[in-house]
């Protein structure tokens, strides 16, 4: 075999060290979920804004060309 004697007695210890440290932050991830992108947004009252699309997404394209630009905005609030 190749190698010192303190290799083949480190090696193992630090692989199984770190294999171990590993296996716990992995389990520890797994206990602990977060917001995938982030803390959920608010609204200026504290509340939750509600999960889904925007009210300027539900609207068809060019359904607002004759909207003014204070009723774009409404709707895009």
């Amino acid at each position: 075999m190749d190698g010192s004697t303190a290799s083949l007695i480190a090696i193992p210890i630090v692989v199984t060290l770190s294999l171990a440290v590993w296996l716990i932050l992995v389990a520890y991830a797994a206990a602990h979920p977060r917001w995938k992108h982030g803390a959920p947004a608010t609204r200026a009252d504290g509340q939750l804004r509600p999960s889904g699309p925007r009210v300027a997404d539900r609207i068809p394209a060019g359904a607002d060309h004759g909207a003014s630009a204070d009723e774009r905005a409404k709707l895009a609030a």
